[in-house]
């Protein structure tokens, strides 16, 4: 059995790390970041799914043998450092889902604006100019855009993206979102504008 009182220390020395939530089940408690399990909290301990670099970080946790969750082994995690305890946390996320993480999903906004077709340009050719702009820069593995100019990929997870690409893509194409959503005479100009991209670009590189 866990106690409220220790499930809720658990959630405040993790508050750090965004979208960490925890659920009751039965006499205890599941773990889950992003809404994907990682692992639970078991009488008054903290347990997370095994991972090989989860293991790294801790070479000597005991595994729970008590009971199988799945096909997933689980290992107790002790500490007192909090910055250890929360890179367990993400090691054990990013080990078991980060790489199947969705980015972008182009075509979801497009089906947002189908009955306007001329909205429906603009948001193909925003991305357009984007897309080629990420691959020039090496964000993306593969080239999504043909000699035509046609988006050959609509939708991008983790694994699409170069190790580069994974820490500044889904900003990039926030700042790019906001830059070309204005609506006025210069919009034709504003949606290839590369120099802005560019400028975003450094930026996030240089933080």
């Amino acid at each position: 059995m866990t106690t409220k009182k220790y499930a809720d220390e658990i959630i405040k020395k993790t508050k750090s790390i965004s979208n960490i939530m925890i659920e009751k089940m039965f006499s205890d408690f599941v773990l889950y970041k992003n809404g994907k399990r990682i692992g639970v909290l078991f009488n008054n301990q903290l347990l997370l799914i095994s991972t090989k670099n989860l293991n790294a970080l801790f070479p000597n946790a005991a595994q729970e043998k008590s009971f199988d969750w799945g096909y997933y082994k689980l290992v107790y995690i002790e500490t007192d450092d909090l910055e250890l305890l929360i890179k367990a946390i993400k090691t054990t996320y990013n080990d078991l889902y980060f790489q199947n993480d969705f980015v972008c999903d182009i075509s979801s906004i497009l089906k947002a604006y189908e009955s306007y077709p001329d909205t429906m340009a603009k948001i193909y050719t925003i991305h357009t100019t984007f897309l080629r702009f990420c691959y020039n820069k090496k964000l993306l593995k593969i080239n999504p855009i043909d000699k035509q100019d046609r988006i050959l990929q609509m939708n991008f997870l983790n694994s699409d993206l170069t190790e580069h690409g994974t820490k500044i893509f889904r900003q990039l194409h926030h700042k790019w979102l906001v830059y070309t959503d204005k609506e006025d005479e210069k919009s034709p100009e504003r949606i290839k504008n590369v120099k802005i991209l560019e400028k975003y670009y450094l930026d996030l590189v240089e933080k």
